[in-house]
């Protein structure tokens, strides 16, 4: 009897991750690329290369910019990216690996929030329509803060939303996500911490008399006192002065500022093409979304939205926060459109059709010899275009003849999701910055960086543009040297990068040039004098 039972579990098991792996499987081309990997300069070199000094100096405290600590942000997202290379290599694909497994719980998270609060029918649609939406997998594919960040606020909101029975596990979660995302994030997690709390005091006041709750509190908050204690008693009061003047400067300042209607035309274009069902799926919920289910799909993400677009600066990815609840309205709207006993409304069928037949169109022209429609978008190449437009306007135009909700829910998808494949397998979100990439594994180049030490030489402030190459230089070097004010800094016979334009200075005339060119613009390598 014992082994029957036990076989039985056994099969149970099997069979649950053998549908798990199934329902996953749809995105896994979407998360893990073939491409070759490479940075933009800012923000996710920037924290790459942070995490870099922290695994080579062996100094975890303090984010550094070359040997001076700059606590001008917290260091989570470099610990994260750290301990990847430290577990994998240091290699670019471990440095983005943290914010794919991020994302990968981020639709999982979003798949529950939608199954718990709308049925089970929605969980699975609506992460699929989060992973096919354009803003979601660019950061996934980015080594930043932004989808570390997502997963813990996804957490912390359906921690909330499952611990109805006051479940330890659920309540402990709902506080103890809390800490982790201030390290991510900093000041800013205030943001959706006030959004949730009209679901936290309407539907879960009994929380804030759960032990379980203040105790994942206390204990998600522990390594941030940790961190700023020990941080404090090495390097001084300036470690929470720098994290406050960051948050004032970013309040105040005019370099990332917009309208206050930045955010409802911004996400609806990085949102796109869900924007326009997600809007129908909100119409269609306003009236029949009960308490608990306003409060999460309606009250939460528009209260962030306010928040946000109170809030100075404002940049795109802040709202990739508002994804997930973009996605689960989408689904909603798919929904409706695909149901069965509904007459689904033949003008809007033949609209996409239309639309998909230009794109049609568009792809054949790219694909046709002589590519009558020139396009170029590094790293892809212009088939690869021609194939993504070719596969989405195929799967649209045919829509009109789907009967079944099935029919109509794959034609709908399997075009974006072909497309976006295409895509992320080609490179796009991935290999960022593919012509220094390749300038650095050039024949000429690699040997020499690979051989010895390479120093940085700049007295002066940078310009933006040799700030971020400067970035993405030192990450594609494997041994970085110090940073020196001049070249008499330099030892004899040493590789640095310089400024092109500082070689006409009469105090580095003497500086052998090695490799220079618009790839590496503004900087040349250049060989200090042997003294001999």
């Amino acid at each position: 009897m014992t082994s029957n039972k036990q076989y039985k579990a056994g099969l149970f098991l099997y069979t649950s991750a053998l549908f798990l792996w199934w329902r996953a499987l749809p995105f896994v081309p979407l998360l893990l690329s073939v491409a070759p990997r490479s940075y933009l300069a800012h923000d996710e070199g920037y924290y790459a290369l942070q995490a870099r000094w922290i695994q080579e100096s062996g100094q975890w405290l303090a984010p550094l910019w070359w040997d001076q600590p700059l606590f001008d942000r917290t260091v989570g997202v470099q610990w994260l990216i750290a301990s990847s290379q430290q577990l994998f290599g240091a290699s670019s694909w471990a440095a983005h690996l943290p914010s794919l497994l991020a994302a990968a719980l981020a639709l999982a998270f979003t798949a529950g929030l939608a199954h718990r609060l709308l049925g089970p029918g929605l969980g699975w649609l609506s992460a699929a329509v989060l992973a096919l939406t354009p803003l979601f997998i660019n950061y996934a594919h980015l080594a930043s803060q932004d989808m570390p960040l997502l997963a813990l606020e996804l957490l912390g909101a359906l921690a909330l939303l499952r611990a109805e029975n006051r479940s330890r596990g659920w309540s402990f979660a709902a506080g103890a996500w809390l800490g982790p995302a201030f390290l991510i994030k900093g000041f800013m997690v205030a943001l959706p911490v006030l959004a949730l709390l009209p679901f936290l005091l309407l539907r879960r006041r009994v929380l804030l008399r759960s032990a379980a709750f203040w105790s994942g509190l206390l204990l998600g908050w522990l390594p941030v006192g940790l961190w700023l204690g020990l941080s404090l008693q090495h390097y001084g009061a300036g470690v929470v002065g720098g994290l406050l003047d960051k948050l004032l400067f970013l309040s105040e300042s005019d370099v990332y500022s917009a309208g206050p209607l930045y955010y409802l035309w911004n996400i609806p274009a990085n949102c796109a093409p869900w924007s326009l069902v997600a809007l129908a799926g909100l119409v269609w919920g306003l009236r029949r979304w009960r308490s608990e289910q306003g409060l999460l799909l309606l009250v939460y993400p528009l209260g962030l939205l306010l928040l946000l677009s109170c809030f100075r600066t404002k940049t795109p990815y802040y709202g990739l926060q508002l994804t997930p609840f973009l996605a689960i309205w989408a689904a909603s709207g798919l929904r409706l459109f695909a149901q069965s006993g509904i007459a689904r409304p033949r003008a809007i069928a033949w609209c996409i059709a239309g639309l998909g037949v230009l794109l049609c169109l568009a792809g054949a022209l790219v694909l046709l010899p002589g590519n009558l429609l020139p396009l170029e978008i590094p790293p892809l190449a212009p088939a690869l275009l021609g194939l993504a437009a070719l596969a989405l306007g195929l799967s649209w135009a045919l829509l009109p003849q789907q009967q079944t909700p099935k029919r109509v829910l794959a034609a709908v998808l399997i075009g974006p999701w072909l497309a976006l494949s295409l895509l992320v397998q080609g490179g796009l979100f991935s290999d960022r910055s593919p012509a220094l990439r390749q300038a650095l594994s050039d024949g000429a180049i690699q040997p020499l960086l690979a051989a010895e030490p390479v120093a940085v030489i700049s007295g002066s402030p940078l310009s933006g543009q040799a700030h971020a190459q400067l970035i993405l230089l030192a990450l594609g070097t494997p041994q970085l040297g110090a940073k020196v004010e001049s070249a008499a800094a330099l030892e004899p016979g040493r590789l640095a990068w310089i400024e092109t334009a500082a070689l006409q200075d009469s105090a580095n005339r003497e500086l052998i040039p090695l490799a220079s060119g618009d790839d590496l613009a503004p900087w040349t390598l250049v060989r200090s004098p042997s003294g001999n």
